[in-house]
């Protein structure tokens, strides 16, 4: 099979999103910045290269790997003591 990551990737989508599994999107989205830093190309409206812009292409990887670790961290509940401590709980 040809794209067996692709149809993998897709099918545990699938399954994130059934079974609200937030811990999937952090991993996927690290996955994600391996692929783009070793590449040196990043996707999102259009392609951007480090090569082309690289002060774009930088600015973007610092934001994908802030919802990154913003997705790990809302994961392993770092933002949830906060909130009982405002609702006094």
């Amino acid at each position: 099979m040809k794209k067996w990551k692709t149809l993998l990737a897709l099918t545990l989508m699938a399954f994130a999103i059934y079974f609200n599994w937030s811990w999937f999107w952090a991993l996927f989205i690290l996955l994600g910045l391996i692929h783009v830093i070793r590449s040196g190309e990043i996707h999102f409206v259009e392609s951007v290269t480090k090569s082309e812009s690289p002060r774009l292409y930088w600015v973007m990887v610092c934001i994908w790997s802030f919802l990154a670790l913003y997705s790990i961290f809302n994961y392993l509940g770092f933002f949830d003591a906060g909130q009982k401590m405002v609702l006094g709980g």
